[in-house]
């Protein structure tokens, strides 16, 4: 079954549903297509502090227990990180069978290490561990290469109506943010009962 997945790395609900698709994708066929997805393209280059306002914190504590539930770690990194350059470095990893490995640790590096993801030099050490060449990669993010990919995307998901982040259509089915990885499994079978 297509999986189409809608994302953005600042995302912590796309990065649940990240951890839950891989973890499903063993469970089931599915080839699973991301599309990187700005959702904050005002963040500038070094982050941009969060607030701790009350629906902020409950927020935090929403993502918290959703993580504690499906057994997955994460760390919230307190400031929002410009995620452009490390879509456009996805995009680019794709062209060398490299996606899921750049994807997980970019993840990784922002919500367990509390990264800034938008400064190239940690994106050329998150590319290199994930096995891409980190001049080539210096490149594409220096040269924008891959800005079009990311337009294309934004446009797509306007076209279809799709206004945030984490978004996952099922073969036709759309679902809107993270659900618990049980859920997903649910969500899952019956669209390939359906199929």
């Amino acid at each position: 079954m297509k999986v189409t997945v809608f994302y953005d790395y600042n995302c912590p609900y796309c990065y649940l549903g990240s951890k839950s698709l891989n973890e499903l994708s063993k469970e089931f066929e599915m080839e699973i297509e991301w599309k990187g997805f700005e959702v904050h393209p005002e963040f500038p280059p070094e982050g941009r502090k969060r607030s701790k306002t009350m629906k902020s914190i409950r927020v935090s504590r929403g993502v918290l227990e959703m993580a504690r539930q499906d057994g997955f770690q994460i760390k919230l990194p307190g400031f929002g990180a410009n995620s452009r350059l490390g879509l456009e470095g996805s995009e680019f990893a794709k062209t060398k069978g490299l996606f899921k490995e750049f994807h997980e640790s970019v993840y990784e590096a922002y919500f367990k290490e509390g990264l800034n993801i938008g400064d190239m030099n940690i994106l050329l050490e998150i590319g290199s561990i994930a096995g891409l060449d980190e001049a080539e990669l210096k490149e594409v993010l220096k040269s924008r290469s891959m800005y079009e990919r990311i337009e294309d995307n934004r446009q797509e998901a306007r076209n279809n109506r799709i206004l945030g982040v984490p978004t996952y259509i099922f073969g036709k089915f759309p679902l809107h943010g993270y659900q618990p990885t049980e859920t997903f499994r649910k969500i899952i079978q019956r669209a390939f009962d359906r199929s």
